[in-house]
């Protein structure tokens, strides 16, 4: 899935009343869906335990955990109707007000050119859940324009890894 260009757009949201403080153990939880790709969602679990662990961030048992982090993947077709105006000469003879009286040449008129622009859009949300009111108290979302290419394994894992550091960054540190 993930394999994209510079377009890398990420946001955040979270409970300004929650109190991140003292929260280092976590777990993490997806929901598998029959059309999710196992291989790309191993890695993003492994990406989000790679980067807590840098945070003094340790991984117990959802019952023992102070944040639940659950993610969810999703690729979409996406499309943009664009218009561009180009200018186009034409020739006229006309009537015009003057002091010729009549009047005429040859001028130019704007054009409207429409076309439409197709691409993959992925998108990883990441949320952190409080375990005792099941309540999301922060929420990460970044998107990306993906690409066609083709790419190796690792590749694609540096990549994932790279999307989820960025992600986490933002997240409240202790």
């Amino acid at each position: 899935m993930f394999v994209g260009c510079s377009t890398l757009k990420v946001d955040i949201d979270y409970d300004t009343a929650y109190d991140f403080e003292g929260k280092t153990k976590y777990a993490i939880a997806h929901n598998d869906r029959e059309s999710d790709n196992s291989l790309v969602i191993d890695r993003v679990k492994s990406a989000i335990q790679e980067s807590l662990s840098k945070h003094s961030f340790e991984e117990v048992s959802k019952d023992k955990a102070d944040l639940i982090f659950v993610y969810h993947v999703n690729v979409t077709q996406r499309s943009d109707i664009r218009t561009d105006y180009e200018r186009v000469g034409y020739g006229s003879y006309g009537y015009g007000f003057g002091y010729g009286g009549y009047g005429g040449g040859y001028g130019t008129r704007i054009v409207a050119v429409p076309s439409t622009y197709r691409w993959t859009e992925g998108r990883l949300i990441i949320d952190a859940l409080n375990p005792k009111t099941n309540k999301i108290v922060w929420r990460g979302v970044v998107s990306d324009e993906l690409t066609r290419s083709e790419t190796t394994p690792d590749e694609k894992t540096k990549y994932i890894n790279d999307v989820v550091t960025k992600l986490l960054k933002k997240f409240p540190k202790n």
